[in-house]
């Protein structure tokens, strides 16, 4: 083979193999880390640079090798790579609209039947047409490949590139100075009075009942329990449930994500709150894994002054780097991929919530995690305050726990959530043998449902409470009113905060209001609270009187009122 022939064939074939690898296994990754490398708790610079140097080394070894190959065979395979190439460009660019974030169902990504085969016709065609083109344009198939080849390796290098000018130096440099929750007593309590919240993520009353029929015994240690089984949680979502229940500051519409955090930690409501908080000698500690969902892109500066546990993150950090690796590839080819295998690409939170670790500063946030340290450490006590204690914990966000409470590969749901039940009721237990369950008020909730599936899990214990058996309150209760009630569990006047739960009644009907984000075609496309691309643009507001069935029919009917986001946070 002459030194010219070949040149051009190795030049063909590195072309046509580099822009597939940097499309999947440079720019995809990069694309995503930038978009959410606050998450994700590392730099650029602990995956990046490699990524791009393997690639590129990766694709000269195979077009190398490609060269010696048959025409024929050589043909087919560039014609594969090249209908590969073009239709997951396309896919990124123009099909996935719509398409959940990662991490966000606790079922994974699930398109319906009739996307899946819509894009599977487009990618059908796609690579049918390459093959068209390789075969039937048999002089010049090397000339169309080469040319729409270079010009998409030209348009992805550009945006590559951007991504470098348009992203904050947080990308490539640890901060310093940064502020970080301090998990250090996430098993400390109270030896006098506690307000204690173990918030289970994503964990419906509907998902609840159903695993009460598998398990009747579910509620084992909740005697002293009273289940509001008609609760209404106000929105979906982690945000803007958490905040909300943390601060007790409606969502506002009209403001960007970034400032409706800064109102909810400052505004006359909530400095009064917590001021009574203080009062009352609490001590309010909160543990999430991510501390964005109390502040969106604001520092923790903002919450400090209520939330007692945040101090300046430790420079001692350890990485997965496997995980990281698998994690930042897995999230591509999610966004690449047609929407059949999408699923199998879906990163759960659990993933990507463990790359990063701060043995110093280590939170327990799995329910098997949470679960086996408590067994093996037991609970604090301390002497010195009254505890207010936010567990922020996986729950049914993902199905990753069996009914003892122990990691398992693909859990049934109902398992996953005895085993959170069963947690709940050794934490009650332990509160139990610390002496201070008595004076303690005790609260077992989700910060949101899920779909159709909207109402949250709610259970209470106030203090001095005690029963026979756990009681059941169909009362129409909304998490606008755990504020107000915990305002007046402390003896102190609530009429200035809202309604309490004591004011409605069994049997009561109400009119509520749920909000429930979605994204829409017909609005607008809106950025994220940190400037990428955001995966909703609008809310439904559902308004309804009576219970689940009430606002089920609502949801089905889509009987809702349509408010376009300023901003998105997810």
């Amino acid at each position: 083979m002459k030194k010219k022939e070949y040149l051009k064939k190795f030049f063909l074939c590195w072309e046509s193999v580099f822009l597939f690898i940097f499309m999947i296994g440079i720019f995809g990754p990069s694309e995503v880390f930038f978009g959410n490398y606050t998450e994700l708790g590392v730099v650029y610079g602990e995956f990046g640079w490699l990524f791009f140097v393997v690639g590129f080394t990766i694709s000269i070894i195979i077009a190398f090798v490609l060269v010696f190959f048959p025409e024929i065979i050589r043909k087919i395979i560039l014609a594969v790579v090249w209908g590969l190439s073009i239709a997951g460009y396309i896919q990124v660019m123009f099909l996935n609209k719509g398409i959940d974030q990662i991490g966000v169902t606790a079922e994974g990504y699930i398109p319906d039947a009739d996307r899946v085969i819509k894009n599977a016709v487009f990618w059908g065609a796609a690579i049918a047409i390459t093959f068209v083109i390789t075969f039937v344009c048999k002089k010049k198939w090397s000339k169309v490949i080469q040319l729409t080849t270079t010009v998409l390796l030209l348009v992805q290098l550009v945006a590559y590139g951007s991504l470098f000018l348009t992203t904050d130096d947080g990308a490539f440099h640890y901060a310093e100075n940064e502020l970080c929750l301090n998990m250090e007593q996430q098993f400390t309590i109270s030896s006098n009075e506690n307000i204690i919240v173990l918030l289970f993520d994503n964990l419906p009353n509907e998902w609840f009942e159903e695993a009460r029929a598998t398990y009747p015994d579910i509620t084992k240690g909740l005697e002293d329990f009273t289940y509001y089984n008609n609760a209404d949680c106000n929105y979906y979502g982690t945000y803007p449930s958490f905040i909300h229940i943390l601060t007790g500051n409606p969502l506002d519409l009209s403001l960007s994500v970034n400032d409706y955090f800064k109102q909810s930690w400052d505004n006359e409501k909530t400095n009064a709150y917590f001021n009574i908080l203080h009062s009352h000698n609490y001590k309010m500690n909160v543990f999430s894994y991510l501390s964005e969902v109390m502040t969106g892109g604001n520092s923790l500066e903002i919450a400090e002054g209520k939330v007692d546990n945040i101090i300046e993150k430790d420079d001692a950090r350890e990485i997965d780097k496997p995980l990281l690796y698998k994690t930042m590839l897995k999230m591509s080819l999610y966004r690449y991929m047609p929407e059949y295998f999408k699923p199998k690409f879906d990163v759960q939170n659990e993933q990507y919530a463990s790359i990063v670790s701060y043995p110093n500063n280590t939170m327990q946030y799995s329910n098997p995690n949470f679960y086996n340290t408590m067994m093996e450490k037991g609970l604090t006590i301390d002497d010195s305050s009254n505890y207010f204690v936010v567990n922020h914990l996986n729950g049914g966000h993902e199905f990753i726990n069996d009914a003892n409470c122990q990691y398992a590969q693909d859990p049934d749901r109902d398992d996953t959530i005895k085993g959170i039940f069963l947690l709940a009721a050794e934490y009650i237990n332990q509160i139990k043998e610390s002496g201070s369950y008595d004076d303690s008020t005790i609260i077992i909730m989700t910060d949101h449902g899920t779909g159709r599936n909207a109402q949250p899990i709610f259970f209470m214990k106030e203090p001095h409470e005690t029963h026979d058996v756990m009681q059941e309150n169909n009362a129409p209760i909304t998490y606008e009113e755990l504020m107000p009630t915990i305002v007046e569990l402390l003896g102190e006047d609530y009429s200035v905060f809202g309604q309490s739960f004591h004011e409605f009644k069994q049997d009561e009907v109400r009119h509520r209001v749920f909000y429930d984000r979605t994204y829409d075609t017909e609005y607008p496309d809106v950025k994220r609270y940190d400037g990428m691309q955001g995966g909703a643009n609008i809310y439904y507001k559902y308004e309804y009187d009576g219970n689940l069935g009430a606002i089920q029919y609502q949801y089905d009917n889509e009987l809702h009122e349509i408010f376009p986001m300023v901003d998105s946070y997810y």
